[in-house]
């Protein structure tokens, strides 16, 4: 059987890539559920499901092979292309970054996860590192160069609420001992960098569109 025509599997990547974006948002979603609410079987569900992610990040590298070999795209055929095996890459470190939340939640169960004073913090983070994955969805799917570039922007509030938890963490009067701090470090980490994966699949966006770096974009 004859490969598809080329703009057939450009699209068939940016689709897979949403959906590789609505996945980690959907894992990491639930991680963050699991984690604020105690509940190690929806946990096991998100450590259960990463493999729906490697296997998205599968069938883009073999669609893109696929590209390369049959078609030898050049300029933003080709572009498009590479990028979209960089962004599978990045979008598979924001499952694994989601599965890490999961984890934590599996091994501290039964005891909470999170102490009072955190909680909220972390809810933010979640449901902000969810949005910036969605949008990423959206991204990757339309290749709406201003809304990429905004991503970055977007970013900007998730390191607000990063650099807030460690001065949590600093305050002379912090209750709960060493251990439990550096839980919350860690799962303070796997937030920030989920949100810079997204800003990164954003970024290859606009690179693939346009060939240039986002930040001599002006929005």
């Amino acid at each position: 059987m004859p490969p598809a025509p080329l703009h057939q599997q450009l699209g068939e990547l940016s689709e897979l890539l949403g959906q590789m974006c609505a996945a980690a948002a959907g894992a990491l979603n639930r991680a963050t559920t699991a984690m604020l609410g105690n509940r190690v079987r929806l946990a096991e569900q998100v450590i259960a499901g990463d493999a729906e992610i490697d296997d998205l990040r599968a069938r883009v590298e073999e669609l893109a092979t696929d590209a390369l070999l049959f078609h030898s795209p050049v300029a933003g055929d080709l572009r498009a292309v590479v990028s979209a095996i960089r962004a599978a890459g990045d979008i598979e470190r924001m499952g694994d970054l989601a599965l890490h939340v999961a984890e934590v939640v599996r091994m501290r169960h039964p005891r909470p996860t999170l102490p009072p004073e955190v909680r909220d913090d972390f809810a933010r983070m979640g449901a902000l590192a969810v949005q910036l994955a969605l949008k990423a969805a959206e991204v990757v799917r339309s290749r709406n160069v201003l809304m990429a570039v905004e991503l970055d922007s977007d970013d900007d509030a998730m390191d607000v609420l990063h650099r807030h938890m460690f001065t949590v963490l600093m305050d002379p009067s912090w209750p709960h001992g060493v251990p439990a701090a550096v839980d919350i470090t860690l799962l303070a980490r796997y937030y920030e960098r989920f949100a810079d994966h997204a800003v990164v699949v954003a970024n290859q966006t606009v690179y693939a569109v346009t060939g240039q770096e986002p930040d001599s974009i002006p929005i």
